[in-house]
């Protein structure tokens, strides 16, 4: 890829990889950094066959701002979290928003799999060859996922029986 093919998709995908940065890190200026860290990762990635280059920007971005997070927080075994309070309560009074707290709480690698999946509606195989692992990985990948998800809002449902 030249550099001016580059710089063209640079600039087109640059508000979707900021929306996501933002929405992540909730800083502009940081949103901003982690957006052209990914952008330089993919100029390196820029000879090897990438299929869908937009779609392996917002993972690069995903994993920068997850890992950004992850940083500015004390990492806490999840046995030891409880989970109401884990949950801010204002603003989650839809059953999704608590959904998506759980997904916030998992693994990258299993969050990425489940966006990709729900969110970007990508098939098993896509994924695999977008992540660099194989097809029953990203099966593997997905069903602990969703299988945490429910394990922690049942707890969360005997907390709220109680």
């Amino acid at each position: 890829m030249t550099i001016e093919t580059f710089k063209e998709k640079a600039q087109a995908m640059r508000p979707m990889l900021m929306s996501t940065a933002l929405r992540i890190v909730g800083d502009r200026t940081e949103a901003e950094d982690l957006v052209q860290d990914a952008l330089l990762r993919l100029w390196q990635l820029r000879d090897e066959p990438i299929r869908n280059v937009e779609a392996m920007a917002k993972v690069v971005v995903r994993h920068l701002c997850y890992d950004q997070v992850r940083r500015r927080h004390e990492q806490i075994p999840l046995e030891e979290v409880d989970m109401m309070d884990a949950i801010p309560s204002e603003g989650l009074d839809d059953e999704g928003e608590r959904m998506m707290a759980f997904v916030r709480q998992l693994p990258t690698l299993q969050q990425t799999v489940l966006r990709l999946r729900h969110e970007e509606e990508m098939e098993m195989k896509e994924i695999a060859e977008l992540i660099g692992v194989t097809e029953v990985a990203v099966r593997q990948s997905l069903s602990r996922a969703r299988r945490k998800i429910l394990e922690q809002y049942g707890q969360l449902r005997m907390k709220s029986e109680q």
